[in-house]
């Protein structure tokens, strides 16, 4: 994700870059120089930060603007502020004006005008304080000789008046001064009248300075990568879904048995992959499951076969499918299996062999009769199914009874596997029930349907009834190579337990005609009077139980999810 952000940010960066209009810019420098005011007062060319900082928002004001007004006939002053930026050169008496414009020639073109129309207005300015200063120099210089008229007449009436002689001398020393800053003044006319003078004209730009693509894209590229980053952190955050078997294996603590992949046959959605298509990749993850299943339950000191519980975090993530995939995988092997349908409340597994709803296991606990009684042999060889029965009031408690407990020891002394389908951990305590009498747990997952907290809960929820070995079965594989693997074989004959079973599923004990078959140790059983008997017909594939069929206490349906291996 972080790398689709990443492209899609330098992607956007590129696209804006080249669709932008390129602007140009350029530039005038004037030389702004000291007003006939400053001079009089004896400043030199001295002109102080404030004057420079004024004179840089004299620039863009009203007065220079209707300058420009008038220079091009415009029905009312532009705003210079926006066409123009001004800035002064360090400390110096320097203005730089710059225009900025998607042609190169107009933006010269604006830097040029609006400088020399600040120097007209600066000319004007100046004008004005020169002869301001003139006027004052002049009026001063005449007191001065009108006042010296004045001492030099006393004088001629009173040749020895020492204080007459004095301010005589004072005043021809002013009127002197005077002079000569009137001279001064008129020297410096020619500069100071002009206010200042255009030292760069500006020109047309050969390179715009915007866009800048290079750097346009290192800066989306920095921002595609904070931003998908971010976006990852925060999916990792919110987003609980796992994606990834690695995400699985870390949220359970427990090795992954099988991966299984998407089945595509949609057209058998409601049947077993390992009937219907058994040397596909999905029965072959299947089989895989169950040759690891029986490794990890073997042991040397071991009587009875070993129960396997398989659950999930919860619904839609293949519990069902994978119980019965499995068992018909491990009867393949040459195991003799018993299927459990221990899920009370959305009895699945025998909906999925092409049984409606049967008596089962809940009658099996209420009746305390012999387990083989209620056994139904769906067709497989070696695989025989105990399904749920009834609905109970209350499953939790007959699975935690103590003849559930007898049930599976007595089966188990008979058989090689127990396979138990239990309900999803997180939905109640029928399941905790069961892993504390089952010998392996097999968590069930799904890719992007399981959820992170889920599986953690799963996880200490079974280490809490003290469940030691643990499994995990990664479901709904997509673009992997397991997912797009399979045989290529020339075409043979299916024999065996290769085929789909041709003869309907029947009661354990029975033949298919009904009439008892006497075991060993075991009396033949009176009947099915209260029980009623398996469908039958030819089948080369399971058949689907039409919805409604058998009791009346829920419909017959697959599990959510449980449609595809």
């Amino acid at each position: 994700m972080a790398l689709l952000v990443l492209l899609a940010a330098v992607a956007v960066s590129c696209a804006y870059s080249l669709a932008a209009t390129p602007l140009y810019i350029a530039t005038a420098d004037v030389l702004i120089e000291p007003s006939g005011a400053d001079i009089s007062a004896s400043s030199g060319t001295k002109i102080d930060a404030d004057e420079v900082a004024t004179q840089v928002q004299v620039v863009t004001s009203l007065p220079v603007s209707r300058l420009v007004q008038e220079r091009f006939s415009l029905a009312s002053p532009p705003d210079l502020s926006e066409l123009v930026s001004v800035q002064a050169v360090g400390t110096s008496r320097i203005l730089r004006v710059t225009a900025q414009d998607s042609s190169p020639d107009r933006a010269a073109r604006t830097a040029n005008i609006v400088a020399t129309s600040y120097l007209q207005f600066r000319e004007q300015d100046s004008v004005g304080r020169y002869e301001q200063a003139r006027d004052r120099l002049a009026q001063e210089q005449a007191d001065i000789e009108s006042r010296l008229s004045e001492v030099n007449a006393l004088l001629e009436k009173n040749p020895g008046g020492q204080a007459l002689q004095g301010e005589r001398r004072t005043l021809i020393a002013s009127s002197a001064q005077v002079a000569a800053q009137i001279d001064a003044l008129t020297d410096s006319l020619t500069t100071a009248a002009a206010g200042g003078e255009l030292l760069h004209s500006a020109e047309p730009a050969d390179n715009p300075v915007s866009p800048q693509i290079v750097l346009n894209l290192i800066l989306g590229a920095l921002v595609g990568l904070v931003l998908g980053v971010g976006a990852a952190l925060l999916r990792d955050r919110l987003d609980d879904v796992v994606h990834d078997e690695e995400a699985v294996r870390q949220a359970l603590d427990a090795v992954v048995l099988a991966r299984v992949p998407q089945w595509s046959e949609r057209s058998h959605r409601d049947r077993l992959v390992t009937l219907v298509d058994p040397h596909s990749p999905a029965s072959e993850e299947y089989q895989r499951l169950g040759v690891n299943v029986r490794f990890m339950v073997a042991t040397g000191a071991q009587e009875s076969a070993p129960i396997v519980l398989l659950t999930s975090g919860q619904e839609s993530e293949g519990k069902t499918v994978t119980s019965c995939n499995l068992a018909v995988s491990a009867a393949r092997l040459g195991l003799n299996v018993v299927l459990i349908d221990a899920d009370f409340r959305r009895a699945s597994v025998a909906p999925r062999f092409g049984l409606g709803d049967p008596p089962g296991l809940s009658d099996l606990l209420v009746s305390e009769e012999d387990p083989s009684s209620y056994l139904i042999d769906i067709g497989v060889d070696n695989l025989t199914l105990l399904p749920a029965g009834t609905l109970p009031p209350n499953p939790a408690a007959l699975l935690a009874s103590g003849q559930m407990h007898l049930v599976l020891e007595e089966l188990a002394a008979k058989a090689d596997m127990i396979v138990v389908d239990s309900p999803p951990v997180l939905t109640g305590a029928d399941t905790l029930e069961l892993a504390a009498l089952a010998d392996m747990v097999v968590v069930v997952t799904r890719e992007r349907v399981s959820r992170r907290r889920q599986l953690v809960a799963v996880r200490e929820t079974l280490r809490q009834v003290s469940v030691e070995s643990v499994g995990i079965v990664y479901n709904g594989v997509g673009d992997s190579a397991r997912a797009t693997y399979s045989y290529t074989s020339r075409e043979r004959a299916v024999t065996g337990t290769d085929a789909a079973p041709d003869s309907a599923p029947t009661r354990a004990g029975k033949d298919q005609a009904g009439d008892p078959v006497p075991s060993a140790g075991t009396p033949p059983p009176s009947g099915d009077t209260h029980h009623g008997s398996a469908p039958t017909g030819h089948r080369d594939t399971p058949p689907v139980a039409p919805a409604g069929h058998g009791d009346s206490r829920k419909t017959a349906v697959a599990e959510p999810g449980d449609d595809v291996a």
